[in-house]
């Protein structure tokens, strides 16, 4: 059920996931206009909490702040101090840890101990940096670019599928995350194909899936694979449980990744949300938000299962992580010294098209020199079955598949 029938060129260059050159260009086209999940709206259930999330360099400060959430730059105005080290917590006004300045949601200056000795009062320069926070189902988003469409049409065509599977019958049960010695295009392309399943989880998938129970949807924008795991224990308990808490059962897993980073999985028992960030040319930080099922039935038996397949599905899920996480140092050691172009196999079509979406959203000779490599011919979503699937041609750098070319973008401080 694979969209392509023969093997696809490698389309980018090992340089590509070492130089700083290429980092740089990867943040300003790629990571400064996305959305990027970080919290459940559960971390921020009650006034005055509050999360702190460094996300691309950029130190950030979350909150709730009378039940609305707000994003700010956790450095004051004042003297640049952080307005709080601290990773959590819950405090009754936002008042920066140094010297005291409080600050209301749109990051206006409150109270400030001895005010009268900042006359006349610069109100330009006086404003907390605030960003835009927005949620989808229990998913709360940051964006660092004010001129990024909303939320809702960054994840597009997954809306409907993310807003309701994070939340409803489905908790949050865990969230963590890593830091490894890779580019984060490593971690990202391993989630995009199960070509390696055998070699790196032999105990937990143990197999890919046959091309005929391995559906795939292309789409410049996204890809999917769906599959339906094999009929074992895990899967008959995993199917009695969801029927004793009250929710229908599909028996499929979904792998859904929305370019260029956030990557959504689930099956019957879980939903979960990852996130690979940038940190440098060679390393960034992977970050998992897991949700399990609740179901809707109000009883002991309901809670006890619901409580039991969270914990199996918790521990399954970090188990693998760890399978993954095992191989990136080797892939990123391997990619530096590499003389080679690289082969994409049909089963791991999904990276040929991520790396061309990459391409295309960093398109400019100065900030992302090309490849000379066959690109997809179409720009249309494509799906397993279809009668007619793209084949393999070459584009010249100006064309686009709907990606938006981005610039830099300026980040004014906010104003009263």
């Amino acid at each position: 059920m694979f969209i392509h029938q023969s093997q696809l060129r490698h389309s980018l260059r090992p340089d590509q996931y070492t130089s700083e050159a290429q980092y740089r260009a990867k943040l300003r086209h790629l990571f400064t206009p996305a959305w990027h999940p970080i919290a459940t709206t559960g971390d921020l259930a009650e006034p005055g909490d509050f999360l702190t999330f460094e996300l691309l360099g950029t130190p950030l400060l979350v909150r709730n702040m009378d039940g609305e959430l707000v994003a700010f730059l956790n450095v004051c105005p004042h003297r640049h101090s952080q307005l709080t080290t601290k990773a959590r917590g819950c405090a009754e006004r936002l008042r920066c840890q140094y010297h005291g300045w409080e600050f209301d949601k749109d990051g206006r200056t409150g109270k400030i101990p001895d005010a009268r000795v900042f006359r006349p009062w610069d109100r330009e320069n006086a404003c907390l940096r605030k960003f835009r926070v927005a949620a989808c189902g229990e998913l709360v988003f940051v964006c660092l670019s004010d001129a990024s469409p909303s939320l809702r049409e960054w994840i597009g065509p997954l809306w409907d599928v993310w807003s309701q599977g994070y939340g409803g019958a489905y908790r949050h049960a865990a969230t963590w995350e890593k830091d490894f010695p890779c580019n984060w295009k490593v971690v990202l392309e391993n989630s995009l194909e199960s070509y390696h399943i055998p070699e790196v989880h032999p105990k937990t998938f143990k197999d890919f899936p046959p091309e005929a129970n391995a559906w795939h949807e292309l789409d410049p924008q996204y890809t999917t694979f769906r599959t339906v795991p094999p009929d074992d224990f895990a899967a008959r308990f995993q199917r009695w449980v969801t029927r004793r808490v009250g929710e229908p059962v599909t028996g499929e897993y979904w792998h859904r990744v929305l370019h260029p980073h956030a990557t959504g999985s689930s099956l019957d028992s879980f939903r979960m949300m990852q996130c690979v960030f940038p940190t440098g040319p060679a390393t960034c930080r992977y970050r998992c938000i897991f949700f399990t099922l609740r179901g809707r039935r109000r009883n002991p038996l309901a809670w006890f299962l619901a409580k039991t397949q969270s914990w199996i599905a918790t521990l399954v899920a970090r188990k693998v992580f760890a399978e993954d996480g095992s191989i990136y140092a080797g892939v990123q050691r391997g990619v530096a010294s590499s003389p080679h172009r690289g082969v994409i196999g049909t089963r791991e079509e999904r990276i040929h098209v991520f790396q061309e979406y990459v391409l295309r959203a960093c398109a400019g000779a100065t900030d992302l020199p090309l490849c000379d490599v066959p690109l997809l011919a179409s720009a249309a979503t494509t799906r397993s079955g279809d009668p007619a699937a793209p084949t393999p041609s070459a584009h010249s750098p100006g064309e686009q598949l709907g990606v938006p070319r981005t610039g830099s973008i300026a980040c004014e401080p906010t104003t009263p």
